[in-house]
């Protein structure tokens, strides 16, 4: 089976990063409690020019200080030995590689890597069968489509709901859901 993975907020906790070096930027101290939107920047009140200065700036920290979620790291080196892998983030090719620096420090095998924003477009070119992520527009995008999503559960997608949304609040349930569909998908 081709899984489809997403880094930021699914295999590894950006939100952490992200709030450490925007809260030294903005001198506000937001919490990941505080975290209720998918687009984080907007918490601070800063808009898409004003989130691209402080991110090009920090964003080589945010990325290799994030730490791998629980589970991450040993599920993905199972789904690696049995499926084909590719990470498919929305993250600027300026950060292509300290991302595959940090895939490779945390030992995070896979097969193919995209950098991306138009995710559902390259699921279908590349033939992946599910895509796991947190982004609730990415949920929504591939349900329409009648594509199967894990949706790693965030605060801000608790409202996705669709038959082809599956929720996983930790990597053992990503693992179950990945095998039910593996065996729904044997079974045509």
């Amino acid at each position: 089976m081709h899984i489809g993975v997403d880094l930021d907020n699914t295999i590894l906790d950006a939100t952490s990063a992200h709030l450490q070096y925007y809260n030294r930027a903005s001198g506000l101290s937001l919490t990941p409690d505080d975290v209720n939107d998918f687009y984080l920047y907007r918490l601070y009140g800063w808009d898409e020019a004003e989130r691209d200065a402080i991110y090009n700036k920090y964003g080589h920290e945010i990325h290799w200080n994030s730490s791998p979620l629980p589970m991450a790291v040993e599920i993905l080196q199972q789904l690696f030995n049995q499926h084909q892998i590719s990470i498919i983030t929305a993250r600027p090719l300026l950060f292509r590689d300290v991302t595959i620096e940090w895939l490779k420090h945390h030992k995070i095998n896979y097969h193919n890597i995209t950098l991306v924003e138009n995710k559902l477009q390259e699921c279908i070119n590349s033939k992946v069968v599910v895509l796991i992520d947190d982004g609730p527009h990415y949920a929504e995008e591939f349900a329409l489509v009648n594509k199967p999503v894990i949706l790693y559960e965030q605060s801000y997608n608790l409202s996705i709901t669709h038959d082809l949304v599956f929720r996983a609040s930790n990597w053992i349930e990503v693992k179950k859901h990945l095998d039910y569909l593996e065996s729904k998908l044997n079974l045509i």
